[in-house]
C-alpha cells in the first residue's frame, strides 16, 4: 500500500499497468506514479524541434489569458517566478507586458535562447537550487507541476517564497478531460499506448501525477492557498495537429495518420470538454 500524496488515505490501488505503474487513491481519486523519475540524461522519444513548432503559438495564446488574470489582481510591475520555463515563452509574454519574471530550469539547452531574448533564468531544480530569492508576487507552473515529486514540499516552498496574498498559478492536464477519458476506455480494451502517451512515459520528463479539479484544490487548500479563479485553456490548434503528433518519434507513419484522423474528429468536442485548465490560487 502506498499512501495518497494528496489526502494521505492509506488505501490506494494499482490503476494502470504501463511502462511505469500508476496508482489511484480509493478516497479522492488522485492518480500518481511513484516509480517514474526525471531522466537527467535527457534521452527520450521526444522530437524537440517538432514539439517547439507544434506548441509555440498555442502556448503563447494561453499565456496571454493567464497574464490577463494576473493583471486583474496584481500590479503590472509584479515580480514573478516560473518553475520550468522550458522554451521561455511565458517569460517572453511577461516581458512584453512589462512584468518582471525569473525562471528556474534544470535543462541547460535553452540557455542560448534565454540569453538572446534577455530572459533571466537560473539553471537547477526547484526549490533546492533557488538560492537568495524570495518575495515573489506570483509563482507559475505551466504544464510543470504534474512532472514534480514531493508535492507537499513544493507547496510549502511556494508558500514561503510568496509575498502575503501572492498568487500561485497552475495550469495542467486533467483526468476529467476528453482525451484522458478516451485513453482510459482504450486501456480497458487492452490498448495501452494512449495512456502511456498521456503520462509521457517515453519522454525524459514523465508525468508523476494526474489531477482532477478537486484534488488540486485540496492540495492548495491544505497548504494555505485559496482558489480564486479557474478557466479552461486551449489544448490544440487545428493547423498544428500534425506537428503535435510528429513530436513522438516512437509512433510509425500509420499510427500517426490514425491519430491525426482521431484528433480531427474529436476537435469540436475538445472545446466542450477541455483537457487543460488553469487555476489561480491566493496565499492566505
Amino acid at each position: 500500500m502506498i499512501p495518497c500524496p494528496i489526502c494521505n488515505h492509506p488505501k490506494t490501488k494499482l490503476k494502470f499497468q504501463l511502462k511505469f505503474n500508476v496508482h489511484e487513491c480509493a478516497n479522492c481519486g488522485f492518480q500518481f506514479c511513484p516509480d517514474a523519475t526525471f531522466n537527467k540524461s535527457l534521452v527520450s522519444d521526444l522530437n524537440e524541434e517538432t514539439r517547439e513548432k507544434a506548441l509555440i503559438n498555442l502556448r503563447k495564446e494561453n499565456f496571454q489569458h493567464i497574464i490577463a488574470s494576473i493583471k486583474k489582481t496584481k500590479e503590472i510591475k509584479s515580480k514573478g517566478l516560473e518553475v520550468g520555463p522550458g522554451y521561455g515563452w511565458f517569460l517572453e509574454v511577461c516581458r512584453d507586458h512589462g512584468i518582471s519574471c525569473l525562471g528556474i530550469e534544470p535543462e541547460t539547452r535553452f540557455n542560448e535562447h534565454y540569453q538572446k531574448e534577455g530572459l533571466q533564468v537560473k539553471n537547477g531544480f526547484f526549490p533546492q537550487d533557488l538560492q537568495e530569492e524570495s518575495d515573489f508576487d506570483f509563482i507559475a507552473y505551466n504544464d510543470v507541476m504534474e512532472h514534480l515529486p514531493n508535492l507537499n514540499g513544493i507547496m510549502e516552498a511556494n508558500y514561503d517564497l510568496l509575498n502575503p496574498e501572492g498568487l500561485l498559478i497552475v495550469n495542467l492536464p486533467q483526468q476529467d478531460g476528453l482525451i484522458y477519458f478516451i485513453s482510459k476506455m482504450a486501456y480497458r480494451f487492452g490498448i495501452k499506448s494512449l495512456m502511456d502517451r498521456m503520462w509521457q512515459f517515453n519522454f525524459h520528463s514523465p508525468h508523476l501525477s494526474y489531477f482532477t479539479k478537486s484534488t488540486l484544490i485540496k492540495l492548495a487548500k491544505d497548504n494555505h492557498f485559496e482558489a480564486i479563479e479557474s478557466f479552461p485553456l486551449k489544448t490544440i490548434n487545428v493547423s498544428e495537429i500534425s506537428d503535435r503528433i510528429d513530436q513522438d518519434n516512437q509512433q510509425g507513419t500509420l499510427a500517426k495518420m490514425i491519430t491525426k484522423i482521431g484528433v480531427l474528429l474529436l476537435f469540436p468536442f475538445l472545446q466542450i470538454f477541455p483537457d487543460t485548465r488553469c487555476f489561480i490560487f491566493r496565499k492566505k
